[in-house]
This record gives structure tokens, sequence and C-alpha cells, in this order.
């Protein structure tokens, strides 16, 4: 369901049912709703864009940089789910990051999933200078609580 409620929230971000906004008003975000795909996130790791794909929608590493990549959803076996249509699969994940790895786009990579058997997601990780954790184990549900009624989502993970 959707409403004007909800659409009111959009690009905010809570630690804390009653607490403040922690986004601010001076957030840039670089993709959003429809533009949320593997393709495109696939695309952002690798630098495998369009070439009319703007700097802003780049990912602008090189040998130097030390990479924080945070998974966040409904997960299984070997896949995270995107805007819930299509997977992100354990794979296309370690192909992503060898990629980076032969183009020189990392120093070092930081993986954190938090998605149910999200350790499933690092079996074909093997690239160099890639540290990653996960909220639970390959064959782990990794369970969330604490509902809030106003957007209909969990706020917190256990």
């Amino acid at each position: 369901f959707w409403s004007a409620e909800i659409s009111a929230l959009l690009g905010t971000v809570y630690a804390a049912r009653a607490g403040s906004n922690l986004y601010g008003t001076d957030v840039e975000v670089d993709y959003r709703g429809e533009e949320v795909t593997v393709e495109n996130f696939i695309r952002l790791l690798t630098g495998r864009h369009h070439p009319a794909t703007p700097r802003s929608k780049r990912l602008l590493t090189d040998h130097q940089s030390n990479v924080l990549i945070y998974l966040t959803g409904h997960g299984g076996d070997s896949f995270l789910k995107f805007q819930d249509a299509e997977e992100l699969t354990n794979v296309d994940l370690a192909y992503a990051i060898q990629t980076m790895y032969e183009d020189n786009r990392y120093n070092e990579v930081f993986l954190i999933a938090d998605t149910c058997r999200s350790a499933s997601m690092y079996e074909w990780v093997s690239s160099p200078g890639v540290l990653s954790t996960s909220s639970s184990l390959t064959h782990e549900e990794s369970y969330s609580y604490d509902v809030d009624d106003d957007i209909g989502v969990y706020v917190i993970d256990r």
C-alpha cells in the first residue's frame, strides 16, 4: 500500500521511533526508486557505465580507495532481493568485486550484509583486500522486530 504519510517520509532515516532524521537536508541521493537495480549496482561497482552516465552516478575510486558496501533487505541462500523484483546473487557480487580488483578500483573493501542467510553472499568472494561480516550464517534467518505502523516496516533487526 502507499499513503501520503509514507510519501512524506521518503528520503529520511531514523535510528529510533521518536528520533531525529539522520539524513538532514544536505544529503545527496545518487540512486533512488526504480534506479536501484542489480544492473546499476554492478555497473556502479565495476565502472562499466554507459558513456552518458553523469559523474554523480559513478563510483570514482582508484587503487588507494577504501570502499564500504552495505547490503540490507530480504535475502536467501546465495541472493539478496532488489526492489522485491530481482536478485543479486553471490556470483554477481564476487564478479563485481573481482572486476574492481582487476581494474584497481580499491585498496580495501569492507562488505556488510544484513539479511537472512547473509554469509552465503560471500561464498565466492576471494579477491584480495576484502573483509566481510554478516548478520547471519549461511543457513540462518535474521529476523526483524518492532514494526513502525506509520511506515509499515520493521525498524530493528535481531
